[in-house]
């Protein structure tokens, strides 16, 4: 018999080893499957050099067929007298802004009477698009530059001495330029087709391009204009809207400009410098002055020569004299990659950078200005600078995710200043808002407002039954106060959502005046009780004191009710919403912090009650008892003897009601509203970890930027919880005494 109970305890004691061993390589699994997901997010941009071969494919494959079959496709082109028979053509790239355009590129033909022919390229053959506009004289033909945004097609080219710009604009007849809709010049003479130009005056050696944006610029700042719509009135094609001055001759500490880039969307503008300096501009608004955002930590040392923006996101390439490039993201001024690329020989010839349409491939081509016109053969296709010398392959799937943008401020387009802000791509702006700030401050926030509603309840009703109420009683209330920890939080949270928050919102101030009333009555009532006379006292037995202040709660709830109203008519103006809005900017959403405290405590109430009466009930019998031998009253005795022994496991019991709160999921998704935002208000909504995964984890396209961040909140929200619980239970177990008993 002896043997058996023994060979029953080490059977037992080995296999509850084992599931405590199994518990711990689960957490240990989670916990490097969440690392591992979310890792990828943190790592640097690769990129490897491309082959020759893949140099070639590349050109190949953005010529169109028309270009391949015809290699004189210049004779096509019907009734042009054109200049490449002397050797003098020039064919102007596209820098298209729309997916559509690509198929069908548009180009610009010199003819021989010094007029510019557009023509498009497609499957069908080459055919004009518009008119053919005369180009004044004194203009630098070869930094001509033509851009397509959205309807509209722009052409501008610099003075020869660089201290103005021509602008001209061709409306065409369709939003997105495509093989189908494509005329020939004798049939597209209408008014929506002929040529506005207009010159610019100012510097504008540099010049670049997006959207509604241009800027133009010297050495000493650059000029912001604003780009019209379509008009055939004699509203000017763009507004000088200001000029920033970045450098001048006579201050040294500020670098000569070398270089700019209008970024995708036409909202920023990055500014490269003589020493290899960065610097990043927005719009905060339309139609407002460019504000300078931040500085790069670029990693280049020398004059930025050349820069090239990608077309899919605000992530652009820039090159210094060097032969050095570096890989940047404008949200939050990062940078990616820098890497020694090119030969300086080579960089002072004249490079140009461009991304291939899906943004993977960076290629460097000799630019116009370092090839004459006679060098470009007369079968060169459409839109092409040049042959691509080099190449280089970016795989760079989460450019937008980083820890600055995770967790630190940054500057947005059509912001006034940085935030904090979680917003995903698919509203329509060009910049990802990935920032977990506020879905952390959210989770922190709705933990910290409902322990403020469950601690006090908890708390005083433990220390109530342990140490107050008659041990029948206490048989019978305990276990109803532990029972609703069974009740399901969906259920919390659906009378939350559809019964507490409209009767708050209709009864908001009878609802913060009983918050005070009502507890601030309780004890005002206590006192008073304590000073009755003895006879008095005796009728009611402390352990009954619970059910006597059942007729005061009544009391004090009516009067609540009752002087609701004039309170509010009072002080605030007939309307507290409408006051706080007015007087404080402070909005009021029905689904709202305080309403989710509510619900939170309630939901975490019976944890914190169970814990925090364990640990009351843990504390020896004999400290009360000689408390109450040397004379102490029974709050003495609790206030100074039993709290303190008591307080390292009240403080773990509040602890796992942090950890409970925290991690609570259905409560708030129901209540919350669901609104990421960073501020202290109760009466604004909150989005949480948890209800973030739950809302978007679901929808998240498997192993994009969105899905690891997920799991990066996923990674946050379980460390949290762990550790927190965790801490909690050795705090209780280290200092719990040995000794247990129960009061009364």
């Amino acid at each position: 018999m002896q043997r058996r109970r023994l060979r029953h305890d080490r059977l037992a004691s080995l296999w509850l080893t084992a599931a405590g061993l199994g518990v711990m390589v689960i957490v240990v699994v989670m916990l490097a499957y969440l690392v591992s997901v979310s890792w990828p997010l943190l790592k640097p941009a690769s990129v490897t050099s491309l082959p020759q071969q893949a140099l070639e494919q590349q050109v190949s494959d953005q010529q169109m067929p028309a270009a391949q079959t015809d290699p004189d496709w210049l004779s096509t082109l019907p009734d042009m007298p054109l200049a490449a028979r002397d050797g003098l053509a020039a064919v102007l790239a596209s820098d298209d802004s729309t997916a559509d355009s690509r198929t069908s590129p548009l180009a610009g033909v010199w003819l021989a009477d010094d007029r510019l022919q557009v023509v498009q390229q497609s499957a069908a053959g080459v055919r004009l698009r518009g008119s053919a506009i005369e180009v004044p004289a004194g203009l630098e033909r070869r930094q001509a530059s033509l851009m397509l945004s959205r309807d509209q097609l722009w052409l501008r080219i610099p003075y020869e001495e660089g201290d103005g710009l021509w602008l001209a604009r061709l409306a065409l007849s369709s939003p997105h330029v495509s093989a189908g809709a494509l005329e020939d010049d004798a049939a597209s003479q209408t008014p929506h087709s002929e040529w506005q130009q207009q010159w610019l005056p100012g510097p504008a050696r540099l010049s670049s391009q997006q959207g509604r944006l241009l800027v133009t610029a010297d050495r000493d700042g650059f000029t912001q204009w604003q780009l019209s719509e379509a008009s055939t009135g004699t509203k000017p094609l763009a507004r000088k809207l200001a000029h920033h001055a970045v450098a001048s001759s006579a201050s040294a500490s500020s670098p000569a400009i070398t270089a700019i880039s209008v970024l995708r969307g036409g909202r920023s503008l990055i500014v490269g410098d003589a020493a290899g300096g960065l610097s990043h501009y927005l719009l905060p608004a339309h139609a407002q002055p460019l504000v300078k955002a931040g500085v790069f930590d670029s990693g280049l040392s020398a004059p930025v020569v050349t820069m090239a923006a990608a077309h899919h996101s605000l992530g652009f390439a820039a090159l210094d004299a060097n032969g050095r490039l570096g890989l940047y993201l404008a949200t939050s001024e990062r940078r990616r990659q820098v890497l020694d690329w090119l030969d300086a020989a080579r960089v002072a010839a004249g490079v140009a950078l461009e991304f291939d349409n899906d943004d993977r491939r960076l290629l460097a081509s000799a630019t116009r200005e370092a090839r004459l016109p006679g060098q470009l053969a007369q079968d060169a296709p459409l839109g092409a600078l040049g042959k691509a010398y080099a190449g280089l392959a970016i795989h760079d799937p989460h450019q937008a995710v980083g820890l600055d943008a995770i967790f630190g401020k940054v500057w947005y387009e059509g912001r006034a200043a940085p935030e904090w802000i979680w917003q995903l791509e698919s509203t329509g702006t060009h910049e990802p808002r990935l920032s977990l700030v506020p879905i952390m401050w959210g989770t922190l926030k709705a933990a910290l407002v409902g322990l403020l509603f469950a601690v006090p309840l908890g708390l005083g009703c433990a220390i109530h039954v342990a140490c107050f109420m008659a041990p029948r009683q206490r048989s019978r209330i305990k276990p109803l106060l532990e029972m609703m920890e069974a009740l399901p939080t969906v259920v919390i949270g659906f009378i939350a959502a559809l019964v507490v928050a409209p009767f708050v919102e209709r009864e908001l101030m009878a609802v913060l005046l009983g918050l005070v009333l009502i507890p601030l009555g309780t004890m005002v009532a206590g006192f008073l009780w304590t000073l009755s006379p003895r006879v008095w006292r005796n009728l009611l037995p402390e352990n009954m004191a619970a059910f006597g202040l059942l007729p005061l709660l009544f009391v004090l709830l009516w009067m609540d009710v009752t002087i609701a109203g004039q309170v509010e008519q009072w002080w605030f103006d007939g309307d507290l919403r409408q006051w706080l809005f007015s007087h404080y900017g402070i909005d009021y959403a029905q689904r709202n912090t305080l309403v989710t405290g509510m619900a939170l405590g309630l939901a975490v109430m019976p944890t914190l009650f169970t814990l925090s009466e364990d640990a009351l009930s843990s504390v020896p019998r004999g400290l009360a008892a000689g408390s109450a031998a040397l004379g102490a009253t029974p709050w003495q005795s609790l206030r100074r003897v039993i709290l303190p022994a008591a307080a390292v496991g009240l403080f773990s019991a509040m602890m796992i009601g942090m950890g409970r709160a925290v991690g609570e999921t259905m409560i708030v998704l129901m209540v919350a509203g669901n609104t990421p935002l960073v501020d202290a208000s109760l009466f604004e909504g909150l989005r949480s970890l948890a209800a973030t995964l739950a809302i978007e984890l679901p929808e998240a396209e498997v192993g994009s930027s969105h899905y690891r961040l997920l799991f990066l909140a996923a990674l946050a929200l379980f460390v949290f919880t762990f550790v927190v619980n965790t801490l909690a239970e050795v705090l209780r177990q280290r200092f719990t005494p040995p000794n247990q008993g129960s009061w009364g």
